[in-house]
């Protein structure tokens, strides 16, 4: 039997594994639930381990902190969109919080991780008056450690949003009018975030992570947030150089976006992604994109956070399970959740997905529907 690392490795080359390899991705509510449901008693990383032990899921996930910027040292952290943040004010029963990057968000009291972008520090500080964070070294430690004491398991290294954080520092509407009006701006603008990304990357590398984890949504719902041509002429560039990076370390490169980015995949192939993730079903097709590139990418995912987990009986999920292993699999596919599953998702429908991949995703060679 293969380990969880080679497993995940023969996936990605294209070539059949002992079975399809899994992945994991939760929001921090449920899976406490999980846990309990699993008889899970252990905190931290030894919890979590039995978790994936118990699901079978291959992939550990980890990746290297940020420093300075907005965040002062004192301040008490909190989740933010995009790494830590803080208590800045109150807007009545809403809490503001301010991230690293200096943006500002407005926080629902009564659900989880849902915010409101309210402030974008590029509009109020000259570019070159803003203050980058920078990549604090000391994170690597930890990467290693996790390197030499799961040495079975695929690790996966994420670094910093380009397109997300971008729009983020400097407002959405006026980040795209500045690619017609300002293509210089928004250049440097992206030229401050790859510096750092290729920073993340080279480290996350030099520690020994399999992949290397891009997540940077350009896709909306049934379309692109941006023309292709608009894509390939800012961010395409910049891909490609962090990917070269990559694979000339000796990782791995999984391309993360959310919803409809079918015109731009040809050119994800062609710059040398490897995995592409999530493969949303309630955007795209994933039989198609097997279809069309199968024998170019691994893909990751497709099994729907905003239908089948939530909304679907265990039956929908067992049935969407086999159908993806019928037909995305037997090779190039590492099966999980499209995004991170949130309170909603029944606890049943998490443990149908995995126990339905477990029982036929083995014998890969036979079709299971």
């Amino acid at each position: 039997m293969l380990t969880h690392r080679e497993r995940c490795i023969r996936s990605i080359l294209l070539e059949e594994p002992d079975r399809i390899p899994l992945s994991l991705n939760i929001r921090t509510e449920l899976y406490k639930a999980l846990k309990e449901a699993l008889g899970v008693a252990e905190e931290g990383e030894e919890g979590h381990i039995k978790v994936c032990e118990k699901l079978g899921v291959d992939t550990l996930n980890t990746g290297l902190r940020l420093k300075g910027g907005y965040l002062p040292e004192e301040a008490e952290l909190k989740e933010g969109p995009y790494g830590p943040a803080y208590t800045t004010g109150f807007k009545g029963r809403f809490e503001v919080r301010t991230n690293i990057w200096g943006v500002e968000s407005i926080w629902a009291p009564d659900h989880t991780y849902t915010y409101t972008f309210i402030s974008h520090p590029l509009k109020k500080i000259d570019l070159e008056d803003y203050v980058w964070p920078e990549v604090d070294e000391r994170a690597a430690d930890e990467v290693r450690r996790l390197r030499r004491r799961y040495d079975d398991y695929c690790l996966r290294g994420g670094v910093t949003h380009l397109w997300e954080v971008a729009w983020q520092l400097a407002g959405f509407n006026e980040i795209i009018r500045m690619m017609f009006t300002n293509p210089s701006y928004v250049e440097k603008v992206l030229d401050g975030l790859h510096k750092i990304r290729m920073e993340e990357a080279s480290i996350l590398c030099e520690e020994g992570v399999d992949v290397i984890v891009d997540g940077d949504d350009v896709g909306m719902q049934k379309g692109m947030m941006m023309s292709p041509t608009m894509w390939r002429r800012f961010l395409k560039p910049r891909y490609a150089e962090l990917i070269d990076l990559c694979h000339r370390k000796g990782a791995f490169f999984h391309f993360h976006s959310d919803g409809w980015i079918k015109p731009i995949i040809p050119d994800l192939v062609e710059i040398g992604v490897d995995i592409l993730n999530p493969v949303q079903p309630e955007c795209m097709d994933p039989a198609e994109v097997k279809k069309l590139y199968g024998d170019e990418l691994c893909l990751d995912g497709t099994i729907g956070v905003q239908s089948t987990l939530p909304f679907g009986t265990p039956e929908d999920v067992a049935r969407e399970v086999k159908e993806r292993i019928s037909e995305l699999g037997p090779s190039g596919l590492i099966l999980g959740p499209t995004h991170a599953m949130q309170p909603d998702v029944p606890v049943e429908n998490i443990l149908t997905m995995y126990k339905t991949a477990l029982k036929y995703g083995w014998n890969t060679k036979r079709r299971v529907i």
